[in-house]
């Protein structure tokens, strides 16, 4: 049985972190940036009244689409009684999200308990910067969760369960899908055929709902693989490198290297550690690791992609988790510095073309956090044992 005191430990970081991203991007508080105010304001009316995709550009997969709908015909009528309509959805979809990120409160309690992880590793996983700030802004913390909760039943050899999870959690963001590849590789001490299954059922579940959507309205798969894949370099990896944030090559460089490395990465990782017989630790590194290193090789790192990589603290000891945090905060700063980057690139004498170039100080301090994540994945590496 759970002590009320440890309880209370992860209760009070828990509502922080909602209490801080309230404050932070809530219409009624500070009402900073959120992506919610993107596809809202393209076209309020369509947005209350229309469907996404059908009637109006979407470019989030099919489950967040749900919650999207479910939100704007919520703040349809709130609309009716007088409550503005963006503040309703706004709420709405934050509500959803707290829902799951109690979810992943509860999932990251469970795995520390299980891998006896200090509490300081468990208050950053649950109050990390990067949750914190953007609980409030996107969706990732729905992937995030049901990744956890997907690795959380693996830990109970709960093998189909897990699939389902992490699948579903693919399903809403590509990342946990790195988490179900690396897992099914990781599973040695599982015989071949579960490990088949567990593989394939999770790509099942992760690829439903796009059948789904592509039977009722195939235009709307077709937007989202149009608009991710020629999306811009958008705070990766290569920015300082190039003047053509939209080229191609290096755009196709980094989709095969998101890939590939991270799983090189983790045979590497159980070449030194074993398989996923070792314990909740093992099952951690070989499934957490990847995701971040994943993320950090992705044309596309938006700073809210961080709330998949916080479950990463309890897998870290000593001066790895001060790197983290250092690079959680640098992550935390982009979105916070980004529409004052003019004023910044001005002060110390530089011409910036916007925060989204190389010459921009939002993209120095963009590049240096996937430096420091590289830095964290080799840490993790050194410190597994055979």
């Amino acid at each position: 049985m759970d002590r009320p005191g440890r309880l209370i430990e992860i209760i009070i970081p828990g509502f922080i972190a909602i209490l801080v991203s309230i404050i932070a991007h809530d219409p009624g508080f500070l009402g900073q940036y959120t992506d919610y105010m993107t596809i809202y304001f393209r076209d309020p009316g369509r947005v209350l009244n229309g469907l996404p995709y059908v009637d109006y550009e979407f470019e989030y997969t099919p489950p967040i689409a749900l919650i999207w709908l479910l939100a704007s015909r919520a703040a349809l009528l709130a609309s009716q009684i007088g409550i503005d309509p963006f503040l309703a959805i706004s709420r709405t979809v934050f509500s959803i999200n707290v829902l799951f990120y109690i979810l992943y409160i509860y999932a990251i309690y469970r795995i520390s308990r299980i891998s006896s992880s200090p509490y300081p590793p468990l208050a950053l996983a649950i109050l990390s910067p990067s949750i914190a700030y953007y609980l409030y802004y996107n969706w990732d913390i729905i992937a995030s969760s049901l990744m956890v909760s997907g690795i959380y039943m693996l830990t109970r050899r709960r093998i189909h369960i897990s699939a389902v999870l992490i699948g579903l959690g693919a399903s809403i963001k590509i990342f946990p899908g790195v988490a179900l590849i690396a897992t099914s590789l990781a599973m040695k001490c599982v015989e071949i055929r579960k490990r088949i299954s567990f593989l394939l059922l999770g790509v099942m579940i992760a690829g439903s709902p796009y059948v789904l959507l592509w039977l009722l309205y195939s235009p709307g798969v077709e937007y989202i693989i149009r608009y991710h894949s020629n999306w811009y370099c958008e705070n990766c990896f290569y920015v300082l490198f190039t003047d053509d944030i939209f080229d191609s090559a290096l755009r196709t460089v980094s989709s095969i290297a998101m890939i590939a490395i991270p799983l090189i990465y983790v045979v590497s990782y159980l070449s030194r550690h074993g398989d996923l017989n070792r314990g909740a630790q093992a099952i951690l590194g070989a499934s957490l690791s990847p995701v971040a290193l994943s993320i950090s090789l992705s044309y596309v790192y938006s700073p809210q992609m961080n709330i998949m990589i916080s479950p990463l603290y309890i897998v870290l000891r000593g001066r790895a988790i001060a790197l983290l945090l250092a690079q959680d905060i640098l992550n935390t700063l982009i979105m916070i510095l980004w529409f004052h980057e003019n004023t910044i690139a001005s002060a110390i004498g530089i011409e910036s073309r916007g925060p989204w170039h190389r010459e921009s100080p939002i993209q120095w301090i963009a590049f240096l956090r996937i430096l420091l994540l590289w830095i964290v994945s080799l840490f993790i590496l050194r410190d597994s044992r055979p």
